[in-house]
């Protein structure tokens, strides 16, 4: 009898610690905010690796692009962006050579002269229905009214330091044991009335950088006039995992969201790598969500 006493006890106690259901559940649940940072290029801030993605070897530990740098009206190359550079400063368009080392298949030698040092508020888009024609598009206000007038909503400002720099997002994103995963941004002070993409940049199995359609294609967004948007999506993985554990050996490196500078999407990529106008031509990183145990941090927040 005394053995069965200490027996039911044991097994007591075993049961009462266990964690409850709903304990267990909520502990499997994955509820975080992301506040993002503004950069200037994927994984580049002034030029400079934000973060070293510890688990890869060189050079791919420091994968990233600048995307953007500074109008010089007196030469072929956009001056450096750097911390100590004028906040009034016109941004422009720039081409990072580190490019062909995170995709292989591009050639900086491709790359449309014209189309390096322009203001960001001056880059082209296809104006003809045979895209035989490219030009920059006027001010909305300043257009003629005929019936083949073309223009964008936007002041005819250049889009400067200080105009990139005041740009927010916080990304919520929930996910639960049953696998659904949910994401919602919020986003203010962007340029307003501008075409933006998602994207999830993943380090693959085999062994690449790929840009991925967060949360399927069109994965886009407009800023409204004030430079605000919300973008939500339901997702078929849970972000801050696939950034610490991985999933099938594919590691999610962090989120950024572009600015498209001609106005035109490219579907399922970011922007054509052979086409003569690569990252930082037409395709802007403004923003970036980077996830814990993803990294070292190498500089601090601007």
């Amino acid at each position: 009898m005394k053995k069965f006493g200490i027996l039911f006890f044991l097994s007591l106690f075993a049961f009462l610690s266990q964690v409850n259901p709903a304990e267990a559940q909520r502990r499997r649940n994955t509820n975080v905010t992301i506040e993002a940072e503004v950069v200037t290029g994927w994984n580049r801030l002034f030029g400079k690796p934000r973060y070293r993605w510890d688990f890869l070897s060189a050079p791919l530990n420091l994968a990233g692009a600048t995307t953007m740098g500074i109008y010089n009206p007196n030469g072929k190359e956009p001056l450096p962006l750097t911390a100590s550079t004028r906040k009034d400063a016109v941004l422009a368009s720039i081409v990072d050579p580190f490019l062909e080392t995170i995709f292989p298949v591009f050639d900086l030698e491709t790359t449309d002269p014209g189309a390096v040092n322009v203001p960001l508020r001056q880059i082209d888009t296809w104006v003809s229905g045979d895209l035989s024609v490219r030009t920059p598009l006027p001010f909305q206000l300043d257009a003629p009214v005929v019936s083949r007038s073309q223009s964008n909503p936007e002041s005819p400002n250049p889009i400067t330091v200080a105009d990139w720099f005041k740009a927010s997002g916080q990304m919520q994103i929930n996910c639960d044991s049953r696998g659904n995963n949910r994401v919602r941004v919020r986003l203010n002070n962007l340029i307003p009335n501008r075409v933006y993409t998602v994207w999830a940049m993943w380090y693959t199995a085999d062994g690449n950088i790929f840009p991925q359609p967060f949360g399927g294609v069109p994965n886009a967004y407009v800023t409204n006039s004030r430079g605000n948007a919300v973008f939500s999506r339901q997702l078929n993985f849970c972000p801050p995992e696939a950034a610490k554990k991985g999933i099938d050996g594919n590691r999610l490196l962090s989120i950024i969201t572009h600015l498209h500078s001609d106005h035109i999407l490219y579907g399922a990529v970011p922007v054509p790598l052979v086409a003569g106008r690569p990252p930082g031509t037409v395709l802007h990183m403004q923003l970036e969500w980077n996830f814990p145990g993803v990294g070292t941090r190498l500089i601090k927040k601007p």
